[in-house]
């Protein structure tokens, strides 16, 4: 009699712990979202193409070539599943189409928001929205000449690609409108007053890059 209670309560046990084992393992195979409250940091590195007055050939517009090397390096926070707050830093140099040895260096730094579609592959499009400021400085063999900071923003798309929870490629077309058509310029060195003249057009131009993401933690 009591081996038959024995037998009894070990099968009841026996079923407890294989009725449990489902949800265990369920709760352990869970993982949280791919981007929520994650750090990324990425670099880009793309080709820049030059529109508007910043491709002007009249006087006192630009006259610049295509084809600079753009990059830029992004620190950004995803508060949301599908939403991120960052920090840009892009930089491109333009060559004069008249004159090999001058060139137009562009510095922008800027916030901006990214929003990603959340789809259910590891491939989701974005759209990116910034603002900041810019700063042209003109290059040639013996001086430099810096503008004033001014206005800026950015705006564009892309697509992000997730092969891996710490790992992303992304693919991206971002247009940049600087405000420094009345910027005032500054030697380096200065000259007698220090102060030249007006830059006279506003720096717009596409940047198509691909890079890099790592994502923390």
């Amino acid at each position: 009699m009591r081996t038959r209670h024995q037998l009894t309560g070990a099968s009841f046990f026996l079923l407890l712990i294989a009725l449990a084992a489902p949800a265990d393992a369920v709760v352990r195979r869970t993982q949280s979202p791919l981007l929520y409250q994650r750090v990324a940091v990425s670099g880009y590195a793309g080709y820049g193409v030059p529109v508007g007055e910043f491709s002007d050939s009249r006087d006192g517009f630009g006259n610049h070539e295509s084809g600079a090397l753009d990059w830029n390096v992004d620190l950004e926070y995803f508060a949301g599943r599908a939403a991120s707050i960052g920090f840009s830093l892009a930089n491109t140099t333009y060559q004069d189409k008249d004159d090999a040895e001058l060139k137009t260096h562009v510095s922008t730094y800027s916030g901006f928001v990214r929003i990603v579609v959340p789809t259910a592959t590891v491939v989701r499009p974005y759209l990116r929205l910034g603002m900041g400021g810019v700063q042209v400085e003109f290059q040639d063999p013996i001086s430099r000449v810096d503008s004033e900071w001014e206005f800026s923003f950015q705006a564009g798309g892309g697509f992000l690609w997730l092969p891996a929870r710490w790992f992303g490629i992304n693919l991206q077309a971002l247009y940049y409108y600087g405000d420094t058509a009345e910027s005032i310029l500054w030697e380096i060195p200065p000259d007698v007053d220090g102060r030249l003249t007006e830059v006279g057009f506003n720096t717009q131009y596409f940047a198509f890059s691909a890079g890099l993401s790592l994502f923390f933690p």
